[in-house]
This record gives C-alpha cells, sequence and structure tokens, in this order.
C-alpha cells in the first residue's frame, strides 16, 4: 500500500487563495472547503488564519462584525437612532442581512455595540482624571482638543447617545445609563470649580451642554462644509474659539470692591440727630 501523499503548502495555498476573490472574507471552514484540504490539515499546515494571509501576502480584512459596526456608526451619526435601519447597514457593510440579524439581533444589540466601541470618551475620561485637579483654563481646552480629535463619526455616536436621554427607544435604557455614568465625570469636575469660585454658578449639565454642543455642531456638519466649500478656519482655531467664548460667559461675576461713602455723604450722617 502506497504511503499517502504530502500536501504541500504551496498547493493549499494556490487553491485558497480563490476563497478570497472578490474581497470576500473567508472562514477557516470556507478555505478549507476551496483547497481541498480538511480543517484540521489547515492548521496542521499553516496555524492559523492570520498564518494564510500573512503566506498570500494579504492584509487581515476586517471581520463582518467590524464592517457591520462600521456602517452602522456611520448611519447613526447621520440619521440618529429613530432613522437608522438593520437593511441600511447591511447593504452599506455589504453584509448579507441574515449575517446582521445573526451579529445584532435587533437595532436596539446594534446601538448598544456601536456606543461601547465608538463613544468618544476613553480619552477624555483618562484626560480628566490626570487633569481635574486644575483650572477650567487648562482642562477645558484640553478636553474640547480630544472631543475634537475623535472626528465627525464618533461625534455624531456621542450626540445621538445624549439624545436618547430624552428618546429612551426600547433597549436603549443600558446605553443611556452607560453615557450617564460618563458625563457624570465632567459636570462632577464642573460642580467642583463652581463650588471654588472658578465658574460662575448654573446647574453643570446645563454647562456641560453648553460647552460640548457646539463643538458636536460643528464636527457634524464639517464633512458637509468642506463638500459645499473650503472651510478655511483650522480646527485648532475653532477648537479655540469655542473654548474661549465658553470660558467667559462661565466667568465668575466680578465682586464690585466697596466705595467709601463720599464727603456729601459723611457729612449728611454726621448732621443727622441721634
Amino acid at each position: 500500500m502506497a504511503p499517502p501523499k504530502r500536501i504541500s503548502k504551496e498547493t493549499v495555498l494556490a487553491k485558497a487563495a480563490c476563497a478570497f476573490a472578490d474581497g470576500n472574507a473567508p472562514s477557516m471552514d470556507e478555505i478549507a472547503a476551496t483547497a481541498g484540504v480538511s480543517r484540521a490539515a489547515l492548521y496542521e499546515l499553516f496555524g492559523s488564519r492570520g498564518a494564510i494571509l500573512e503566506a498570500l501576502g494579504m492584509d487581515h480584512p476586517p471581520s463582518w462584525q467590524d464592517r457591520i459596526l462600521v456602517a452602522g456608526a456611520e448611519l447613526l451619526a447621520e440619521r440618529g437612532l429613530n432613522r437608522l435601519s438593520l437593511d441600511e447597514v447591511a447593504a452599506r457593510s455589504g453584509a448579507s442581512r441574515a449575517t446582521v440579524y445573526r451579529l445584532f439581533p435587533g437595532k436596539a444589540a446594534l446601538f448598544r455595540e456601536i456606543v461601547r466601541t465608538y463613544l468618544p470618551v476613553d480619552e477624555a475620561l483618562e484626560m480628566m482624571e490626570t487633569m481635574g485637579h486644575r483650572p477650567p483654563a487648562e482642562v477645558m481646552p484640553a478636553l474640547a482638543g480630544s472631543l475634537a480629535r475623535a472626528g465627525h463619526v464618533r461625534i455624531g455616536v456621542l450626540r445621538s447617545a445624549l439624545f436618547e436621554l430624552t428618546g429612551r427607544e426600547d433597549g436603549s435604557e443600558e446605553v443611556v445609563e452607560e453615557v450617564l455614568q460618563n458625563t457624570r465625570v465632567i459636570t462632577r469636575y464642573l460642580e467642583n470649580q463652581m463650588a471654588a469660585g472658578r465658574l460662575r454658578r448654573m446647574h453643570p449639565l446645563l454647562a456641560m451642554q453648553c460647552f460640548v454642543a457646539p463643538i458636536m455642531l460643528h464636527m457634524v456638519s464639517r464633512p458637509l462644509a468642506e463638500d459645499l466649500g473650503p472651510v478655511d478656519v483650522p480646527l485648532d482655531e475653532v477648537v479655540r474659539e469655542f473654548t474661549d467664548a465658553w470660558l467667559r460667559a462661565m466667568a465668575p461675576p466680578r465682586r464690585r470692591p466697596r466705595q467709601p461713602p463720599s464727603s456729601e455723604a459723611a457729612s449728611r450722617s454726621r448732621s443727622r440727630p441721634r
């Protein structure tokens, strides 16, 4: 009986390459089927899917979940949660409708994962933890810069998440609570600065909204403005203008120094009968 013929990597690779035609992102089972070998033999030859891609000279393509999240975040930023459609997410991501529903069984599930992935809070919260003892003139420009660097998609996701504080679509309660927990870091800082006399007193949530809203509006509308005509104001300058305007508006009122009584008033006071 002749010994079994050894499968060469080169032969398997030549066949496996066909599985990646037309931008497909095949699983190991699909690669094995295309190459005409068992899944176990494929793992024995290469060890991982990444090693196959490397041997073929390919980059690791994003998974279907990643593609769906990217498309979902873009649509959420553009239209908000109420107008987010899973069918449109499928069309934009290139995934089938069945794949989208298998990975995210409903709009609320997709919304939760988009917010967890794209909400631009990690850098902001880390910055607040390290600079939370500094005055607003230092902290607020840094916070504005971190939000602006997040880009229009992540800012659009933040806008949609904040709007859900009033909308509360079914299934979004968990996300709303997570957003509130994150924003409390900022409102607590503002409240402490008001108590220290560095900012004028108002409800800290309103103060935060006055700060974040102009930046969100600019970041969401900037791509459209760039398409319609040149935006001749650099982003750094935009952030500085918004922050300076907020700091001026939030400056605590100056206490007027007590004026000494005029000589006439003093004279009248002395002339009054005791």
